[in-house]
Parts: structure tokens; C-alpha cells; sequence
């Protein structure tokens, strides 16, 4: 006899992410979450220190019509997001050329290569700043850190008359 924490861990896919993409919950409503251009998240102006909690949180994230949630079976609460739900604090650079590959660890300890299903780019901020993001899944960007993004800087090329860097075979445009 299955128990419903087992009927609910068997849903998750390989990596252990929910299948919130499988989820329709009819109960919305907003929570006082925020993510800051860090990646630090709040409820209610606090600063939330549980890792865990925070790792948690992140695996329900879901993004549509430009806005961010926590999506569950049974509720989707909207949060503020200030740039990007993810921050990526390092970068591992592995190959070279158009056989290179950027694997990026952002806070919440996801892993997640450039390339094909995870591009890289170069976003305008309104004040015309160049915020550097990446996908991490399901559309869900992370924000660069700065030593990151001086990294990354480093291993540009010119390809095609364009600035930019190789990851698992695909050509980043970044200049």
C-alpha cells in the first residue's frame, strides 16, 4: 500500500524536481515572497536563512505570462522576483572552442550546462544596464554573479564577426 508522501515522491522526475508543468491547482492567490537580485529570498521583508527551506521552495518555482509562482497541485501563489529567480555563483569551464562546455551551480545548488535547452544572453535592464542571465529549466533565468560574469568574460571569441562564447556546441552571442 502506497502512502500518499510515496505517491507524491514517485511523481518526481529523475533529477528529484516536481512535475509542476503536470499541476493545475485552481486555488491563486499572492504570498509576501521576494527574490532579490542576489538570489536572497524574503517573506515578509525577512531575509529566510533555512537553506533547505529556500532549495524547497525553488524546485516549485513557475513562471507564466512574465510573472513568477509557487505552483503546488492545489495552489499557485504569485512572489516578486527583482531580476531572476536564480543566481549563478560559479562556473566550471571544461573543453574549449566550439567543444567547450559552462557548467554554472547557482545558490540553491542546481547544476546546468549552456547549450541547447539552457541559452545564454545579454538582457537590457530598464536603466540600460547589461544583466547577464541564463536558463537553469523551464524558462527559469539566473542571474550572473559578478565574478561569474567576469569569467565568462574571459572566454569570449570572436565567431562570425560576433563576440560571444561556445557551450555544448551552441554559439552565445554576448556583445
Amino acid at each position: 500500500m502506497t502512502t500518499s508522501l510515496e505517491a507524491l515522491v514517485a511523481q518526481f522526475d529523475s533529477r528529484g524536481k516536481p512535475p509542476v508543468e503536470k499541476w493545475s491547482p485552481e486555488k491563486t492567490g499572492t504570498i509576501d515572497i521576494r527574490i532579490d537580485r542576489n538570489g536572497e529570498w524574503y517573506y515578509r521583508d525577512s531575509l529566510i536563512q533555512r537553506k533547505r527551506m529556500v532549495s524547497l521552495f525553488s524546485t516549485i518555482l513557475w513562471l507564466e505570462d512574465d510573472n513568477y509562482y509557487l505552483k503546488t497541485p492545489h495552489e499557485l501563489l504569485k512572489i516578486e522576483v527583482e531580476v531572476a529567480p536564480f543566481s549563478a555563483v560559479l562556473l566550471d569551464v571544461s573543453g574549449q572552442g566550439e567543444s567547450q562546455s559552462l557548467c554554472f551551480t547557482d545558490k540553491t545548488g542546481n547544476r546546468f550546462t549552456a547549450g541547447k535547452d539552457n541559452r545564454l544572453w545579454l538582457s537590457q535592464s530598464p536603466d540600460a544596464e547589461s544583466l547577464p542571465l541564463v536558463i537553469v529549466r523551464r524558462n527559469l533565468p539566473a542571474l550572473l554573479s559578478r565574478p561569474v560574469y567576469y569569467q565568462l568574460a574571459e572566454l569570449l571569441v570572436n565567431h562570425n564577426d560576433s563576440a560571444g562564447v561556445w557551450s555544448d556546441g551552441v554559439f552565445f552571442q554576448l556583445a
